[in-house]
């Protein structure tokens, strides 16, 4: 009796081995078609992303040789004003450094505000100014507007100037 269940339990296993060798020829030959049909299968061309471009006046600030700049003030408050008056306030420098300053850039925070400025550098010890203009027509209530300027400061390149103040409606 113990001769017929070991002969039974030999075959068994038998069995079972082949059946796991078939299974794993079998799982051989699937990952095979999987293979040859990626293998056939149109794959997107490789596209690499395109280089980051920055502004050519940015570049130019990074580019240049830094120095310390001082503003006499950053920061202008008009008070209060009537809608539709044009404010104007003048943001005087000194550059402090030991190498020429130059703005590459200045940009208002709305089209209600226009900045004028020189491209030509300021040697070290000289003053320099960015004027700036604040069309108060259609506004009103409390106004903050601001000029980010762009130059080769000494750290960042920007700096950034504010003009507020009170705008109320016009008196008829």
């Amino acid at each position: 009796m113990k001769k017929l269940a070991f002969s039974v339990l030999a075959i068994a296993l038998s069995f079972g081995f082949f059946a796991c060798q078939q299974e794993s020829s079998s799982d051989n030959n699937e990952a095979e078609k999987v293979s040859e049909v990626a293998d056939k299968t149109p794959t997107a061309p490789e596209t690499t992303p395109p280089p980051v471009t920055r502004p050519e006046w940015q570049e130019k600030a990074e580019k240049m040789e830094r120095t310390t700049v001082e503003f006499a003030k950053e920061e202008y408050d008009y008070g209060k004003v009537q809608s539709g008056e044009k404010v104007t306030y003048k943001f005087k420098f000194k550059n402090t450094g030991d190498k020429p300053f130059q703005i590459t850039n200045v940009k208002p925070s709305c089209g209600c505000t226009t900045p004028s400025y020189s491209t030509a550098p300021v040697a070290p010890g000289e003053e320099g100014h960015i004027d700036v203009e604040f069309d108060t027509t259609g506004k009103q209530g409390r106004q903050i507007k601001t000029i980010t300027v762009t130059g080769n400061f000494d750290g960042q390149i920007t700096r950034t100037l504010k003009i507020s103040g009170e705008v109320t409606p016009p008196s008829n």
